[in-house]
């Protein structure tokens, strides 16, 4: 993804779909003050109202938690690669993601203990 704030992406793509801060707000369900605000960067928006944005603008979820900083951008493109596999093989690939997340997971709260 690029070096665009997240409120600075926002407006790419409302720009992008011709829609105004009113209508984004109108059609995602939100305040269009909540869309200000998100735009000039004063707020974090949280995943449920990113998700509300991103069926708004059509777009998948997954990038605007990426590039909200809520997961990795790497967790979008492997969750990408994974549709293309038969649902036993993308059973597999999730578990051994999981397992791999859980993995560090335990491993940090490790470090913090030192």
């Amino acid at each position: 993804m690029d070096s665009l704030s997240f409120g600075q992406y926002l407006v790419q793509l409302r720009e992008e779909n011709s829609i105004s801060q009113r209508k984004l707000a109108e059609i995602a369900g939100v305040t269009n003050s909540t869309i200000s605000r998100i735009e000039a960067d004063n707020v974090k928006p949280d995943p449920a109202t990113l998700e509300k944005l991103a069926d708004a603008l059509k777009v998948e979820k997954e990038v605007l938690l990426a590039k909200c900083g809520y997961i990795p951008e790497e967790f979008v493109i492997i969750a990408r690669k994974t549709g293309a596999l038969s649902e036993e093989k993308r059973a597999e690939a999730y578990k051994i993601f999981n397992d791999t997340i859980d993995k560090f997971l335990l491993e940090d709260d490790d470090d913090e203990e030192d």
